[in-house]
């Protein structure tokens, strides 16, 4: 009983991420015996992840009367989610062992007459080059800074909204990532990936050696996750509606300017997005007693 109230008394994106790790956990098992893959190392880490989610709900009392403290792990879903691509990373060829970037770079020319990858190569230059790559880095902070106005110019639910609406997004590309495994047009092209620029390129160099793998294309969760800020920015007013819309637009074309996605992968990305959108808003969701969650508004429109 006691383990049922504790579950029952967790945020939803709480919830959505001990679920998520537990399903992780159960493909890495499966994935070890089947095909003799990676991952089972992550077991421990995913167990302390759930356990530390468990928790947070009494660790928050101790930091009641901060509210940084309780904005930080309010939204530490938003790491985990972070820590589920990783997984996801691992998982890629356990459905199907090849690529099916032929497919998707068929869907383009379809929709196009061309190549959009190829296409845009044209315009490289240095200068361009470092304003796409910035776009395409700020994603990670737009994404919290949107988390802190809805916390600070609304409420907890509002919050938990946009956090499960997130989540929903993110992991159903993850789950698409490991069933139709997409390599992205940096590994399928040869010689388009834009290496002129300054210290975005360096950045983004980095980031391409040690954050990203082949596989995690189709859908964008960019364009995902970047679609639920715009929806969740218009609730916040037309100023804050009008800056995200031109900035999550750019990081949309910047993602195939730096050969990370396909246009079909940022279609598929915004779909996933809207309908995550509409999922969380259907919803009931648990805030579980946070801060702010006296104000009980429902989200609208």
């Amino acid at each position: 009983m006691l383990k049922y109230t504790r579950w029952v008394g967790l945020p939803s994106s709480y919830r959505l991420v001990i679920i998520s790790l537990s399903a992780f956990s159960l493909l890495q098992v499966g994935y070890f015996f089947i095909k003799s893959g990676k991952g089972l190392s992550y077991l421990p880490l995913n167990l302390l992840f759930i356990c530390l989610f468990f928790s947070l709900p009494e660790i928050k009392k101790k930091f009641s009367k901060s509210s940084a403290s309780l904005f930080i792990l309010r939204v530490l879903p938003l790491a985990a989610y972070a820590y589920c691509y990783k997984l996801a990373g691992n998982l890629i060829h356990l459905v199907y062992d090849g690529w099916l970037d032929d497919r998707i770079a068929a869907v383009d020319r379809f929709l196009f007459g061309c190549q959009p990858n190829q296409a845009v190569t044209r315009f490289f230059t240095p200068w361009l080059s470092e304003i796409m790559l910035l776009a395409y880095v700020i994603y990670l902070p737009l994404v919290v800074i949107l988390s802190y106005l809805i916390y600070s110019k609304k409420s907890s639910i509002w919050l938990e909204k946009y956090l499960l609406a997130m989540g929903l997004a993110y992991l159903t590309c993850f789950l698409i990532f490991i069933i139709l495994p997409v390599a992205s047009p940096r590994f399928y092209f040869s010689g388009l990936k834009p290496d002129s620029g300054f210290i975005f390129r360096r950045l983004m160099n980095l980031a391409e050696s040690s954050i990203q793998y082949a596989g995690g294309s189709f859908p964008s969760a960019h364009c995902a996750a970047g679609t639920v800020m715009i929806f969740f920015a218009r609730r916040l007013g037309r100023k804050y509606f009008t800056l995200y819309l031109l900035l999550v637009l750019l990081f949309f074309v910047s993602t195939v300017y730096g050969q990370y996605h396909y246009v079909a992968d940022v279609i598929s990305g915004m779909v996933v997005g809207l309908i995550s959108v509409i999922i969380a808003d259907k919803l009931q969701v648990e805030s579980a007693g946070w801060a702010g969650d006296e104000n009980k508004e429902h989200l609208s429109g």
